[in-house]
């Protein structure tokens, strides 16, 4: 046979194959995808979803909270968005969606990283302010927040709670912990945080001592807020103390958080939302991660979403703003984002894993992209991780190109 023949041959053997979809066991099956992100389905079991964000700074993915958040709303009778950003800001969030004073786009800024002041993200406080406006009793929403890396409004709510019952006690807390200021939290060293540690765990158990009293003046819903924010000014603490330890104790008192949130709820699905290297299953970096942390605890009652795209451009982080930044990583899963409507698909691993063309590509390696607030772009190892997606996720959301947040400083 000439050699013209044989790459005749190959071609149309290849397209053949391609065509055949799952049958042939190569290429997947488009029908397992979904492009309406209405119809994602959650299993019964589920008790908390989390969404992941392959990268901060990125418009559809602070848009794709919203969508995914209404979807659990309308079909699963959720009523808790959680986010990757601090327990006491968020409160002043709560606040806000439930009639509080201020405009939205202050409320987003008051979640405290400069990566939500945008105008994504207010559209959402102000669709869930609304959609309170109306909700029955016990049906509203709130938003709340998993992180602690700040303290200011964690101390406000405490000791405005504090104080009603014991002034000159709140005085000296507030005296006691003047240093554990936002302005200047970035400033201080790791042993002005440890050496604020046994403060913090005299601060809880004065709380604690005087629970029966904030129960009596203030309620015992206000008692276990403020009783968390003071476990949030401990957490502060703890998670700046060390620089090499950081991301794992972080991780863990985020974790901690959501447990708490389980605990202090109202039994319905908790969503939350963080990066993807939060999020995932597994650990996809050199750190103990919080949905590790939550599949081990929760096993299947944790059903977590990952996110990618073959081309991103997004608002990176500087000192006195954001750069617009684009960073390109084509993987087997984004890349078939461009042959779908909207260029934008959902993948449920399990629905898919009968599909042989699907299983292959879930079950091996691919590197997603992994972008932070200040990411390096200029080689693809600073901006990537390897994951082995079934592992990793139950399910991923992939784009061809997303692009940066509308940013409302």
């Amino acid at each position: 046979m000439r050699k013209t023949n044989i790459r005749k041959f190959i071609t149309a053997a290849l397209l053949s194959a391609l065509l055949t979809g799952c049958a042939g066991n190569t290429a997947p099956d488009m029908e397992a995808v979904q492009t309406d992100l209405d119809a994602i389905a959650i299993p019964e079991q589920t008790r908390v979803v989390g969404l992941g964000e392959a990268s901060h700074g990125v418009k559809e993915y602070q848009e794709l909270k919203a969508e995914v958040f209404r979807t659990l709303v309308h079909h699963y009778g959720c009523r808790t968005f959680i986010i990757e950003g601090d327990f006491g800001n968020a409160l002043k969030v709560d606040a806000y969606i439930h009639g509080g004073e201020g405009t939205a786009k202050e409320a987003a800024a008051t979640i405290g990283f400069r990566i939500y002041r945008t105008r994504e993200m207010a559209d959402l406080l102000e669709w869930m302010r609304a959609y309170n406006e109306t909700a029955l009793a016990g049906e509203d929403l709130h938003f709340y927040g998993m992180d602690m890396q700040q303290a200011d409004n964690s101390k406000d709510y405490l000791f405005g709670i504090l104080r009603q019952i014991d002034p000159e006690l709140t005085a000296e807390y507030e005296e006691t912990f003047a240093f554990l200021n936002d302005d200047a939290i970035y400033d201080l060293s790791t042993d002005a945080f440890a050496e604020g540690m046994p403060e913090a765990e005299k601060l809880l158990k004065s709380v604690d001592e005087r629970k029966e009293q904030i129960v009596e003046v203030c309620g015992s819903e206000a008692f276990e807020f403020a009783r968390e924010c003071a476990n949030s000014i401990y957490n502060c603490c703890d998670i700046r103390k060390s620089n090499s330890e950081y991301n794992e104790v972080r991780d863990g008192h985020m974790a901690e958080k959501v447990h708490w949130f389980l605990e202090h709820g109202d039994g319905s699905l908790l969503f939350i939302n963080g990066h993807n290297g939060h999020i995932a299953r597994v650990n996809t970096s050199l750190y103990d991660c919080m949905g590790r942390q939550l599949a081990e605890d929760l096993g299947d009652g944790y059903f977590t979403i990952g996110t990618d795209a073959r081309i991103t451009t997004f608002n990176s982080q500087t000192d006195d703003g954001f750069t617009e930044t684009t960073a390109k990583n084509k993987n087997d899963l984004n890349a078939l984002a461009a042959d779908v409507e909207g260029t934008r698909y959902y993948l449920d691993f399990q629905k898919a894993s009968s599909c042989d063309g699907w299983e292959k590509l879930l079950s091996g390696t691919q590197r997603i992209t992994s972008l932070n607030v200040g990411s390096l772009t200029l080689l693809k190892m600073f901006y990537t991780t390897k994951i082995v997606p079934n592992e990793t996720f139950d399910g991923m959301i992939l784009y061809d190109q997303v692009g940066p947040t509308t940013v409302e400083l």
